[in-house]
């Protein structure tokens, strides 16, 4: 049983609204739309497409749920018991964008790994490990962030390289710090089942708060309503998972 209530959450998330945003946007929840975005994964080591990403996320007045579910596909499914999952719920707040209170994470046949933030406590609770931390001001965690970034875009509008902006990000085991700097405007072509399709996009990378973790880009589309068009993760040993948008929209019952 989670041990938070969505009143609690909401009184939790109106304490701790990052000042940059309160002078920034106006009203960043009005840029946290409905999402259905379809990707393909590959990884630097391995020809071909390994997996079929689909990200979901679902705004219902001041709360939301955020979803990704990665299926893997022929021999990699074998070895890897198929499926990624990965989710993300809490409120939305008029100058914070999204506030995350409860992400999980679940691979193939492991165990659901949780953590959730205790509202009366203000305290993150990693169930994984049992280990716990003070909930912080506009806290992330390792979905939302990146849809955290497409609202700030939409708001604003612009990004230049060199823009940074530092999250606290919650995983299933600890917080740390991504900073996330603007590193190219470049033009992405896309296979969207139509032909290629080349779109401007604006790139963020991290630098993780430990040098041995991995480090994160995202690529946002600029004509498509800065939704993220194509997601990069690096090992310190310069491998890469890549996710590249191959779809949008609901698919068909």
């Amino acid at each position: 049983m989670n041990t938070w209530t969505w009143a609690g959450a909401l009184t939790l998330s109106l304490l701790a609204q990052p000042a940059m945003a309160q002078t920034q946007c106006r009203d960043l929840s009005k840029h946290i739309v409905d999402t259905d975005l379809r990707f393909s994964l590959t990884h630097s080591q391995i020809p071909g497409e390994l997996a079929v990403s689909s990200h979901k996320l679902r705004v219902s007045g001041k709360h939301y749920k955020l979803e990704s579910v990665s299926q893997a596909k022929g021999f990699i499914a074998l070895l890897y018991s198929g499926q990624l999952t990965q989710k993300s719920e809490g409120v939305v707040e008029r100058h914070g964008g999204l506030a995350p209170i409860y992400y999980a994470e679940q691979r193939g046949k492991k165990p659901l790994a949780e953590t959730v933030i205790d509202a009366q406590t203000k305290t993150v609770l990693f169930k994984r490990n049992g280990e716990s931390a003070p909930a912080e001001e506009g806290l992330q965690d390792r979905l939302s962030m990146i849809y955290h970034l497409s609202s700030l875009l939409r708001c604003h509008g612009e990004a230049k390289i060199g823009d940074t902006l530092d999250l606290r990000v919650m995983s299933t085991g600890r917080l740390g710090t991504e900073t996330f700097t603007v590193k190219t405007l470049d033009a992405v072509t896309l296979n969207m089942g139509e032909g290629g399709r080349m779109v401007k996009t604006v790139m963020y990378e991290s630098t993780p708060e430990d040098a041995t973790d991995e480090v994160v880009r995202i690529w946002f589309g600029k004509d498509m309503n800065w939704q993220p068009v194509k997601i990069q993760i690096q090992d310190p040993d310069g491998k890469s998972l890549t996710q590249t948008l191959i779809g949008e929209g609901k698919l068909p019952e």
